[in-house]
């Protein structure tokens, strides 16, 4: 793209887990939207997060590290790692939505979590566009389960005032189809130790899976939020 793509010199911030982080080749989308737009990006995501502080591997923790300097875009995944029956099925670690903006919240559960994590990035980065990516259907966790999950996520991000990207129900990507299932998500590195890999078992997308479902979708979101604010 030309020097006339908005997107040109902006600086993205990514946090989550390994869809967004790239899995075990560390490469997805973050990587192919920043390179292909000419942005700045610092990538925070560790695959494994949780959304529930009662994980040391958390996303909260990634966003308390991460630098003060305030980005024009934080993108981040919430459930992947909290999807379990045992999480989404027991009170005292799926939590409840809070009433008000100055509740107290329970971060060690998800959906206090959650709203912890929108509380702090509007506290820590003023006047960033935020954006919670619903990630694809995947037949790694339990469908219910899933529905569970981003239900109480897209209640999360309309009281925050979030932006949404919903791979979730929308988007064309669902990977409990076989033929997507191994066309577009691995497991296993390539001989490279990239993503150029198939067969996986639906969670992870592959290089055609971010390229084909997750950066055109993405892409189109920064655009329309960057002509929102001129």
């Amino acid at each position: 793209m030309t020097h006339s793509n908005p997107l040109n010199g902006k600086l993205l911030y990514a946090f989550g887990s390994s869809i967004v982080n790239g899995h075990l080749a560390n490469t997805g989308f973050v990587e192919d939207i920043a390179l292909d737009n000419h942005m700045s990006y610092r990538k925070f995501a560790v695959n494994g997060a949780t959304t529930r502080t009662s994980d040391p591997n958390n996303i909260l923790k990634q966003i308390k590290n991460a630098p003060s300097i305030i980005p024009d875009f934080i993108i981040f995944d919430s459930w992947a790692n909290d999807a379990y029956a045992e999480i989404a099925n027991d009170p005292n670690q799926f939590g409840e939505i809070a009433t008000g903006f100055d509740s107290v919240l329970h971060s060690t559960t998800y959906c206090g979590g959650l709203e912890t994590i929108c509380k702090t990035l509007i506290s820590k980065y003023p006047g960033t566009q935020f954006i919670l990516l619903a990630t694809h259907k995947t037949p790694a966790r339990k469908l219910d389960v899933q529905e569970k999950m981003y239900q109480a996520a897209l209640q999360i991000c309309h009281k925050w005032s979030f932006n949404l990207i919903d791979l979730y129900n929308s988007g064309s990507f669902n990977t409990f189809i076989k033929e997507y299932q191994y066309n577009y998500s691995y497991d296993v590195v390539d001989s490279n130790g990239g993503n150029h890999a198939y067969g996986g078992s639906g969670t992870h997308p592959n290089a055609d899976g971010y390229r084909t479902f997750y950066d055109p979708i993405i892409t189109n979101k920064l655009l329309s939020l960057c002509s929102q604010s001129n």
